[in-house]
């Protein structure tokens, strides 16, 4: 019987070739050492995969006698390494390793930033969950030329740290973590919402710093709108906003009851004393209290609101019945007391 014409007889190939072929078939599917445990692994950006490889092999989770290098090179899988951190182990095999190499299969730390926290509570968070000094954090918020640079127009991050859940490498630094809050906030402002902000006269700044009072405020989500319909309409007549969460974050007792003195505390946040905006935001607000300031409730004519105790308030067009709604609030809690 006659071969087709480029066909090698596998009695024609030798056996060293084929017991070579065999040993590193078993070598790249074989395991290190199935009983052992995780090692972290850095891959640097730009890294060769030689090594990388040598880096695996010092990790202990390679043999260095595994032809993995060929292998990946063979497949063209030597360029697609992704860099990061990973968490790999002897026990999986050289082929599974570079799967997870190729497909980017790096350590990530779940992280939930939730609305309405200040700047300080975030870089708490953030240590909690990533083990990243505060002050680590609180040296990178204070370099203004770099905050420029991120397109923060203030002097500090309060209000540009975006609250939502992220999934971040255990080891990201202090300005990468800050750097990916801030796009995520000055991200949500897209063409609509610029435009929008053109359209009421407002600035990014602006609208960070209200939706932060509205965020401070509002419990019941169906108010937010209204809420910051009431805010626009004191800002429209020139009347100070009067909002107890401003005073609150100028005393750095944000969230805590105030006494009538702390109204009269001359701060540049206590908008019982200075009207106009605050200098800049008390919190991170959502997207949803940032677009509540963009397009507040229309046809509101409301000015005050005061807290009914259960999570909503009782709004108002004037000062007579803004008071008769205190004195009916103050009655009904003192009756709850007494009962």
């Amino acid at each position: 019987m006659r071969l087709a014409r480029g066909l090698v007889p596998w009695a024609a190939v030798p056996a060293a070739v084929v017991v070579a072929a065999a040993c590193a078939g078993w070598l790249l599917a074989a395991p290190l050492d199935r009983r052992a445990t995780p090692r972290r692994v850095r891959v640097p950006e730009g890294a060769s995969f030689e090594g990388v490889r040598r880096e695996l092999v010092r990790a202990e989770v390679l043999s260095p006698r595994a032809p993995l290098a060929l292998w990946a090179r063979l497949r063209g899988e030597d360029r697609r390494v992704r860099a990061g951190l990973y968490e790999l182990s002897a026990a999986l095999s050289p082929l599974e390793i570079l799967r997870a190499l190729v497909a980017g299969e790096t350590l990530a730390v779940r992280v939930t930033l939730p609305e309405g926290v200040t700047r300080e509570r975030v870089f708490a968070l953030l240590g909690e969950s990533l083990e990243i000094p505060a002050d680590s954090l609180r040296a990178a918020a204070a370099d203004t030329a770099w905050l420029s640079r991120l397109g923060v127009a203030a002097a500090g991050l309060e209000g540009y740290l975006f609250p939502d859940t992220y999934l971040w490498s255990p080891d990201a630094g202090a300005r990468e973590l800050l750097a990916e809050l801030v796009r995520a906030c000055l991200g949500r402002f897209d063409a609509a919402r610029d435009e929008r902000l053109l359209e009421i006269g407002m600035t990014r700044h602006e609208a960070l710093t209200l939706a932060s009072i509205v965020e401070a405020e509002v419990r019941d989500p169906l108010e937010r709108r209204r809420v910051a319909a009431v805010y626009h309409n004191r800002l429209r007549l020139g009347w100070p906003l009067q909002a107890d969460p401003t005073v609150a974050y100028a005393l750095g007792r944000p969230g805590r009851p105030l006494a009538r003195a702390d109204l009269e505390a001359d701060l540049p946040y206590n908008t019982y004393r200075r009207p106009g905006l605050p200098p800049g935001p008390i919190c991170s607000p959502g997207l949803a209290c940032i677009d509540a300031v963009l397009w507040p409730l229309e046809g509101c004519e409301d000015l005050y609101f005061v807290a009914r105790g259960d999570g909503t308030h009782a709004f108002s067009r004037s000062l007579e019945e803004h008071n008769r709604w205190v004195r009916a609030i103050r009655a009904e809690r003192t009756a709850r007391g007494a009962g």
